[in-house]
């Protein structure tokens, strides 16, 4: 089986921003070496390639740093970053799945929105190589379920969290998701849905 890894479009700026902070002063060279491991530190002064793949776990050790020094490990601030990764991903330009999102018209059934979601959120399967998901919904909520996900650790969990809500805005819906682990290789981010797909009783 291949490594569980992420594309350099989305490692890049945890890279950065760790580096910034170890240039800053704000986290030491020492404390680097002691909390990460050799592959993510390795990452921090390297140049990353936006398309090649790079381990998973040394990503969610940078994230991890990132959140502890700058975000005090409140959700929000995660939550932040994954829209800024959102929102740099959009620009780049490179993904139809995000292209499509920003271009498409609201749906008006919940079929129509499962297979849309289910489209958009076939851009995950650009980002890791280890994801699977599915897509659910029922007049109450709308589920998007990331399996085999022992990987996909809790900094991530609150970035994607982030990044699906600025979909989401940039579609200009107020609609948010919140996500949680349900077991041990699975994620659920969920978003409430609106009264109009509630079945006429």
């Amino acid at each position: 089986m291949a490594q569980e890894s992420v594309k350099g479009s989305i490692l890049l700026g945890s890279v950065v921003t760790v580096r910034r902070l170890r240039d800053a002063g704000r986290i030491s060279a020492e404390d680097l070496e002691v909390r990460l491991s050799a592959e993510a530190l390795e990452l921090i002064d390297a140049k990353i390639g936006i398309t090649q793949w790079y381990p998973i776990h040394a990503f969610c050790e940078l994230l991890d740093v990132d959140w502890e020094i700058c975000g005090k490990r409140v959700p929000e601030y995660m939550e932040r970053q994954g829209a800024v990764s959102a929102d740099r991903m959009f620009d780049l330009g490179m993904y139809q799945q995000l292209d499509y999102a920003e271009r498409a018209e609201r749906v008006e059934s919940i079929g129509a929105l499962v297979s849309r979601s289910r489209l958009i959120s076939s851009v995950t399967g650009t980002f890791y190589n280890f994801l699977e998901f599915d897509v659910a919904a029922n007049e109450d909520c709308l589920d998007i379920i990331y399996r085999n996900a022992r990987a996909f650790e809790q900094p991530l969990i609150h970035t994607t969290v982030g990044f699906m809500n600025q979909i989401n805005a940039r579609q200009n819906s107020k609609r948010r998701f919140s996500g949680e682990r349900i077991g041990p290789d699975e994620v659920r981010f969920r978003m409430p849905l609106s009264q109009r797909f509630a079945e006429p009783r």
